[in-house]
């Protein structure tokens, strides 16, 4: 398979707290492409806007982010159901990697921008999230990241993706 460009995209998934962010910015590093937290970028777009007045700004909204989780996922859902680019495209525009992804009706009408889809496992150390905050699972990804051994073991992995992905490009 050719990708599209010479600068594949990629999006991570998996459950909270399994390393998705460290393994986005992991890869962004090897592979020279760029990534922005989808967390953050979702805080100022979409769930922000909605509870600015129980929070001082976005910062403290993101960082209370795990308290909210159902709140996210559905803050999420209702901006991409507004006219315009969805949250994937926007993220797209400007960088390669989309970090955390959770719904199903998200990852269908936007599977065909993604070059891969990865999952990260660390279920062996933290909990899955409940099914009203993501809805993918490891049969949704290309391939598995196994976040369980320490990050010197998904560093590893991590670079033999860049390497597989170098030889696709």
């Amino acid at each position: 398979m050719k990708f599209r460009s010479d600068r594949p995209k990629v999006l991570i998934i998996g459950h909270g707290r399994h390393g998705k962010d460290t393994a986005g910015a992991i890869l962004a590093r090897l592979a020279g492409l760029s990534f922005v937290s989808s967390s953050q970028f979702a805080c100022e777009k979409a769930v922000f806007p909605l509870v600015a007045d129980l929070y001082e700004d976005a910062a403290a909204c993101y960082s209370d982010r795990f308290a909210h989780r159902a709140l996210w996922h559905h803050a999420i859902a209702a901006y991409n159901l507004r006219p315009g680019p969805c949250l994937a495209a926007q993220i797209l525009a400007g960088h390669d990697i989309y970090v955390g992804m959770r719904r199903r009706a998200e990852f269908d009408a936007t599977r065909a921008l993604f070059d891969v889809v990865v999952w990260v496992d660390r279920s062996q150390v933290e909990p899955a999230e409940p099914a009203d905050s993501n809805e993918l699972s490891p049969a949704d990804a290309d391939l598995i990241l196994d976040n369980n051994a320490g990050l010197g073991f998904l560093t590893a992995q991590i670079a033999r993706l860049v390497s597989a992905l170098d030889a696709r490009v």
